[in-house]
């Protein structure tokens, strides 16, 4: 009877152990009984698919356009990886945050190693939980909400969050301007620049050891005339002024400033890109623009290394010698080098936790928009362009090393 108990106990701990080495009960059956369940080989894919998450229409498909063209040229320049041919996967979200979930959905059933996209915010937030469900990373290419890397360890971008600009306006107010005396000047209710705000201050802080180096003014919602406010800024002898705002609130402002006599110092932040042609688009003299500076997440006369060239030359080779790229374009190209780069340190395709620790390779991966390292949570750290206005055209002013 010991010897039954012991050779039943024997054979139990042999199934087990099987049970164990195999993933699955089919892995189990084809290794022990193989004419009941035939092994049917997995074909090794011939190309790594990298899936393209966009509006490829409605509302949002010009803006992803500029997007597009910059992965597309990247992969123009760099078409393979661990010796594989990379294809594009396209999947249309139609503008839309429920079609989105579906597309999502789409890329990942094909078997896409890395999602670059998509275009604005509440896109890409739409797609993130099928993402990481799947495990498979995602770039965000001009997205700045923190929640799309915050909430999912899948995401990343390229470009910088909005805390970034807040920063970045104080780190070139104190070593450039060489100023010690700041003013935030926002529109009330609008956490947008609220946030921008809070990161400008707490930097001057900590870099000038005090709180007091930042004086706040504010503003109501739906403000046309700003002489009052402007005369305060007057008064408490203002320093450089960071000024968060989108760029037709902040040409009027400006405007308004000049044509009282103020000579103010302004900071902006990347929305002011288009500030001149709001100005001309109201036919007005930009001259009272000269000298204001915004920080910029590219710009199109500023070299920040020798992929920013790479990309520059490329560009101009394809579109022609007075093509312009925009900073979209060269996020776009950005966001498929950094799938190239998280597949070749991982050393597999289908590894997506792996992929998604090693995009960006570490610190000093280069890219079109300067050197990048990645956070731990997604988020990069890069070299940040000021642009000023100089006789009425935008140009590269100072590059801000972090």
């Amino acid at each position: 009877m010991l010897k039954k108990v012991i050779s039943a106990a024997l054979v139990l701990c042999l199934l087990m152990v099987c049970l164990c080495g195999c993933e699955t009960y089919d892995n189990f059956i084809n290794a022990f009984f193989p004419e009941k369940n035939p092994v049917v080989e997995i074909p090794v894919e011939d190309t790594v698919k990298i899936g393209v998450f966009e509006p490829l229409s409605g509302d949002d498909a010009e803006g992803a356009a500029e997007e597009i063209r910059g992965i597309e040229l990247a992969h123009e320049l760099y078409p393979t990886v661990l010796g594989k041919e990379v294809e594009l996967i396209y999947a249309d979200n139609e503008s839309s945050d429920s079609v989105a979930v579906d597309a999502a959905k789409e890329l990942v059933g094909q078997g896409v190693s890395v999602v670059l996209g998509s275009y604005r915010n509440v896109l890409s937030l739409a797609g993130a939980d099928v993402f990481c469900e799947a495990r498979t990373p995602a770039i965000a290419i001009t997205c700045t909400n923190p929640l799309i890397t915050q909430s999912n360890n899948y995401y990343c971008r390229a470009c910088f969050i909005d805390a970034d600009q807040g920063q970045t306006a104080a780190i070139y107010g104190i070593t450039k301007l060489s100023k010690n005396w700041f003013t935030v000047f926002y529109k009330e209710g609008d956490d947008y620049a609220a946030s921008l705000a809070d990161q400008f201050c707490e930097e001057v802080a900590g870099r000038l050891g005090n709180s007091y180096s930042v004086a706040t003014v504010t503003f109501p919602e739906n403000t046309e005339d700003f002489s009052l406010y402007l005369q305060k800024l007057s008064v408490i002898r203002t320093g450089p002024i960071f000024f968060p705002s989108d760029s037709e609130l902040g040409q009027e402002v400006i405007y308004q400033a000049a044509q009282l006599g103020y000579d103010f110092d302004w900071i902006g932040t990347s929305k002011w890109l288009d500030i001149a042609d709001h100005s001309a688009s109201l036919q007005r003299d930009t001259a009272f623009l000269e000298g204001v500076a915004f920080v910029a997440d590219y710009s199109a006369d500023a070299t920040l290394g020798e992929m920013t060239e790479i990309f520059r030359q490329a560009y101009a080779e394809k579109y022609g010698s007075d093509a312009v790229p925009g900073k979209n374009v060269a996020l776009g190209f950005d966001a498929y080098l950094l799938a190239l780069e998280g597949i070749e340190e991982a050393g597999s395709a289908t590894a997506g936790t792996l992929i998604s620790n090693k995009r960006g390779g570490g610190k000093g991966f280069a890219a079109a928009t300067g050197t990048i390292t990645m956070g731990p949570k997604g988020d990069p750290t890069k070299d940040v362009v000021i642009d000023i206005v100089k006789d009425g055209a935008v140009c590269a002013g100072y590059t801000v090393t972090r």
